[in-house]
């Protein structure tokens, strides 16, 4: 492999999640909060790509035998792919009501970039022979904006994708949607149609 292309390995997260690093140089993340449909979206301060979610990265991690065997496997998969990746500029705003924890019915929401990222498809050929099963690849993506809590909202496949996501948006719209940080957010008004406004869904 090109040693230009050569990603250095992230490591799993405590949660089992794989996640890939984009240095500021590669892709700056935004700066000011946007209000795009009546809603407060607060900019992510550091941009990754999530290639395992949760679930996944779980179930490569079950077993103490297999753990050991899959963990490697998984990394030397991603050592000899190109992670390289085209930006389509293709943003989707995406809404859900969380279903456990402390935040159970609340909504929240993100603002997504998909990307074209060929290594992705590659990469999960070998989870799913890992596994046993056919793994969906799921959408990539890069989260900006986040509504109602800080953390992103998964995107395990395709379904869900069109599921969650309530529009496009266009670069422009939301380049001219900032909010200056000494200007009122209408954060009450955000807060509101998050948690019961009707554009919500489950």
């Amino acid at each position: 492999m090109n040693p230009e292309s050569q990603t250095p390995w992230p490591g799993w997260s405590s949660q089992k999640t794989l996640l890939l690093p984009l240095s500021p140089d590669r892709w700056a993340p935004p700066t000011d909060a946007v209000e795009i449909d009546g809603l407060h979206f607060a900019p992510k301060r550091e941009l990754h790509v999530t290639l395992v979610g949760r679930r996944i990265g779980q179930a490569l991690h079950a077993g103490l035998g297999e753990r050991r065997v899959r963990s490697k496997a998984v990394r030397e998969a991603f050592c000899a792919l190109d992670w390289r990746f085209t930006r389509t500029h293709g943003l989707h705003r995406l809404q859900k009501r969380e279903q456990m924890g402390h935040g159970a019915g609340r909504c929240i929401g993100s603002i997504v970039e998909l990307i074209e990222m060929p290594a992705l498809a590659v990469f999960y050929r070998t989870i799913g022979e890992l596994l046993g099963r056919e793994v969906p690849v799921p959408p990539a993506h890069v989260t900006l904006y986040t509504a109602g809590r800080a953390k992103g909202i998964g995107v395990p496949d395709a379904a869900t994708l069109r599921r969650l996501s309530q529009r496009e948006l266009s670069t422009v719209e939301v380049a001219t949607a900032s909010v200056p940080a000494d200007a009122p957010s209408g954060r009450s008004r955000s807060r509101r149609d998050l948690h019961g406004g009707a554009d919500a869904r489950a």
